[in-house]
């Protein structure tokens, strides 16, 4: 990515959860930033934080708070040296002023099978911290999962994204769950408390291979090779640190048309950073 330097020294210390503000660089404002991601601040020589995980930024009208979320204090004075990301996989167009490359990619999402609600799990009694018995541990793509139960409890998900990294999604103290992280393969599903009756499958909300900023950035919805007449619902990368309730780091397709097995469903997107696949996913 492209970015901006900030720099200088805490002028007193700045608890753990508390803030301090800084002026934009030279030449930026908020606009700039917009959909930005993986940003990135060196304190004194060696310790390097990451947004959103160890400290967090709001970029505001006028200048830009910083949140400390490293569960330590940073003493005053101490130097810091903020890499502030912008859109974009490389460095601006040359000769162009708010200009950067970008790209078009075509996303295809397969021809996906109907939503199951007991696929991956058949109706069963789960003990307090036991694991169901899944029937089934791969969907057919990457998507979202449902569940339902008989009992007040948090139920979690846990298994593996498209690429593999690990990761987990837990319900609302409750009966029913449907997830909003897309998930490719599945490991185990768990309940806090002890429930009956417990279900779980599949749900109609697809996984992006890549990381969607922002909804205006899909150019097309194809169905069966033809430009959709209702378009789907779009959910934008979860741009907050990555927990067992946040959403997904890509981004989520549903499209209008019931999945079946049978309709195909293709994507056109700009995508200014191909390398850039979401924050790392939590694992639970």
């Amino acid at each position: 990515m492209s970015y901006f330097i900030s720099r200088g020294n805490l002028v007193s210390e700045v608890g753990n959860g508390e803030t301090f503000t800084i002026s934009y660089p030279h030449g930026t404002n908020k606009g700039t930033f917009a959909g930005s991601a993986g940003h990135k601040m060196l304190l004194g020589q060696n310790t390097l934080l990451e947004a959103p995980y160890s400290f967090g930024l709001t970029f505001g009208t006028e200048d830009i708070t910083v949140t400390n979320l490293s569960g330590a204090a940073l003493p005053e004075g101490t130097a810091y040296y903020l890499e502030l990301q912008t859109v974009g996989d490389t460095d601006r167009i040359p000769g162009i002023n708010r200009a950067i490359f970008a790209r078009v990619a075509y996303i295809n999402l397969g021809a996906p099978v109907a939503a199951d609600s007991d696929a991956i799990a058949k109706s069963q009694t789960v003990g307090a911290g036991e694991n169901a018995v899944l029937s089934m541990t791969e969907p057919d793509v990457p998507r979202n999962i449902v569940a339902a139960w008989t009992g007040t409890a948090v139920v979690t998900v846990r298994g593996k994204d498209e690429y593999g990294q690990d990761m987990a999604e837990s319900s609302a103290a409750g009966t029913t769950f449907t997830g909003k992280k897309a998930f490719s393969r599945i490991d185990s599903i768990s309940a806090s408390a002890a429930v009956t009756g417990l279900t779980a499958g599949t749900g109609k909300v697809l996984g992006l291979p890549v990381s969607l900023q922002t909804e205006a950035h899909v150019l097309g919805e194809i169905q069966d090779d033809a430009a959709v007449a209702t378009k789907g619902t779009f959910v934008a990368a979860s741009a907050e640190k990555p927990a067992a309730t946040t959403g997904d780091v890509r981004g989520t397709y549903t499209p209008a048309a019931d999945p079946d097995g049978n309709k195909s469903f293709r994507l056109v997107m700009v995508v200014t950073d191909p390398s850039w696949r979401g924050l790392d996913q939590f694992g639970g």
